[in-house]
């Protein structure tokens, strides 16, 4: 039996899946498609400790975005690092597609950081089995994951990565933490992060872990730790424009009572008038409409968060093709007073496309409460 996380994924990779039956589903547990820090380790923690729980029914932990996509996460490959963890135990969108190929099988999914298939795993997945998420519940897959006896977590917390070790810590029990301890690191490492070093929006299930870290890794600077994340999230040097907006990206589909609405959103953490000068305002008028073209959206927004003068600010940028030029104005004129937003004259395009730009001083609001925002402005419409 694997007893680190690591040698954990290299009997996934080099030894498991030369057994698999294809008469089985192939059980995978998956974050969102934003691919961040929190999804990541998610993934990989609940995977390794169903592992400790049950060795004889492996699942495995994907990362839901194309591979070549994870070295723009600098975060992230930081973390894996500390753990000795190499890109190519992972197993990434293209591989979950092609192991269904290659099998002939179904695949089932539980759902960690998200509550909904994402992306290309959404025609993938057959099954949802189970979700662990701190986003806001849309109320699905209840009977499914019922009868598969699996979990369904959705409540507030600062990380996902500690409803995940909570969950398990409490399977598995205190008595198995000597192995289940060495996935501790990737977890605090997604909590740190998502919490800013347990200052900001902890809650109940944050403050546990945090004892349980507090317990089990002595050893660890916790403001060290999180600093040197933060230091690698933050660096965006030699990024184009386009791997700056692809770093950490999701895609939205509202309905609406006509036709559904595809919404880009992108989070950036630089101001707009950093893009700008880096990058050049046609820049990113073509990337942004390059998006839109390679997505099939609607819409793109861009977020920013940044600190300036000791003060956490926030802002946010829609961008639309002249034939969702009024669609977008609309949105804006409906989520304008919840996220209070502040009109930037200086970030605009010449061209046909539409970029209105904004400061946001409802700064609260990040893209987890902005997302439903825009979805209810979408059916209002």
């Amino acid at each position: 039996m694997s007893e680190t996380v690591l040698s954990f994924l290299r009997y996934l990779k080099c030894s498991y899946l030369k057994g698999f039956a294809n008469t089985s589903p192939l059980k995978i547990v998956c974050g969102n498609q934003s691919a961040d820090l929190d999804s990541v380790v998610s993934a990989i923690s609940f995977a390794y400790f169903s592992y400790l729980k049950d060795p004889r029914n492996p699942i495995l932990p994907v990362v839901n975005i194309p591979r070549n996509d994870l070295d723009l996460r600098r975060d992230i490959v930081s973390v894996l690092k500390r753990q000795s963890i190499p890109k190519n135990l992972l197993y990434f969108q293209e591989d979950i597609r092609d192991l269904k190929r290659q099998f002939g099988c179904k695949v089932e999914s539980i759902l960690v950081d998200h509550n909904d298939p994402q992306s290309d795993l959404k025609l993938i997945i057959d099954r949802v089995i189970g979700i662990i998420d701190h986003h806001e519940d849309l109320g699905l897959y209840k009977e499914e994951i019922a009868q598969s006896n699996g979990p369904r977590i959705i409540t507030t917390t600062g990380s996902c990565s500690s409803l995940v070790l909570n969950y398990w810590y409490d399977l598995i029990g205190p008595e198995s933490v000597a192995q289940m301890k060495d996935s501790f690191p990737l977890c605090l490492g997604a909590a740190l992060i998502d919490t800013s070093n347990f200052k900001f929006k902890v809650e109940e299930a944050d403050l546990k872990v945090l004892g349980i870290y507090k317990k089990y890794l002595p050893e660890v600077n916790f403001e060290e730790y999180y600093k040197q994340i933060r230091e690698a999230k933050d660096d965006i040097s030699g990024f184009s424009l386009k791997s700056v907006l692809k770093k950490d990206y999701k895609e939205f589909v509202f309905d609406k009572s006509s036709s559904p609405v595809r919404c880009g959103i992108a989070s950036v953490v630089k101001p707009l008038s950093w893009l700008r000068q880096e990058y050049g305002i046609e820049n990113i008028d073509h990337t942004c409409s390059e998006l839109l073209k390679e997505q099939s959206q609607d819409i793109f927004l861009i977020l920013t968060s940044f600190i300036k003068e000791n003060t956490f600010l926030r802002e946010i940028a829609f961008f639309a093709h002249p034939d969702t030029i009024h669609l977008c104005d609309e949105i804006i004129s409906q989520v304008s007073p919840a996220l209070k937003l502040k009109p930037i004259d200086e970030v605009q395009v010449s061209s046909e496309n539409c970029l209105k730009a904004f400061d946001q001083l409802n700064v609260s609001a990040s893209r987890k409460q902005i997302a439903p925002c825009i979805e209810r402005a979408v059916r209002s419409l």
